[in-house]
């Protein structure tokens, strides 16, 4: 996209997010067609052929699974818990996502996944300092 196109696409939406209005269905009908086809193609491309394409969403599966494992131990004790293993799944999840952002030079990931790690790490150090106890 050209920056007259870009200029051109931001004073189009301009009317519909500029006030704070504006509802998903503004946008996707203001959005040009064309761009939305190569859109589909590039992902699909990019799902298809670039391997941490497929890593990357192996990292995002795992790290998803911390809230069905959260979820399953809280049904289980009927309350709300959060077991260690969710800190080990995040650990994992994460470890693997920044993976994909360093092969991928992707920096907003990098810089969160960096940051959640050292988080998820502190947790896990609080959670084995307790039971130390």
């Amino acid at each position: 996209m050209a920056i007259s196109d870009l200029a051109l696409t931001a004073s189009m939406l301009w009317p519909l997010v500029g006030d704070g209005w504006c509802s998903a269905l503004d946008l996707l009908a203001s959005h040009d067609p064309q761009v939305t086809e190569e859109f589909f193609e590039t992902f699909w491309s990019k799902l298809t052929t670039d391997r941490w394409v497929l890593i990357g969403y192996g990292g995002q599966a795992i790290f998803f699974m911390r809230w069905i494992v959260q979820w399953w131990v809280s049904e289980k004790a009927g309350k709300s818990e959060i077991p260690i293993a969710f800190w080990w799944i995040s650990i994992t999840g994460g470890c693997i996502t920044f993976a994909y952002a360093i092969a991928k030079i992707e920096p907003v990931l990098l810089l969160g996944q960096s940051l959640a790690l050292v988080m998820y790490t502190r947790n896990l150090i609080l959670v084995y300092k307790e039971k130390l106890k």
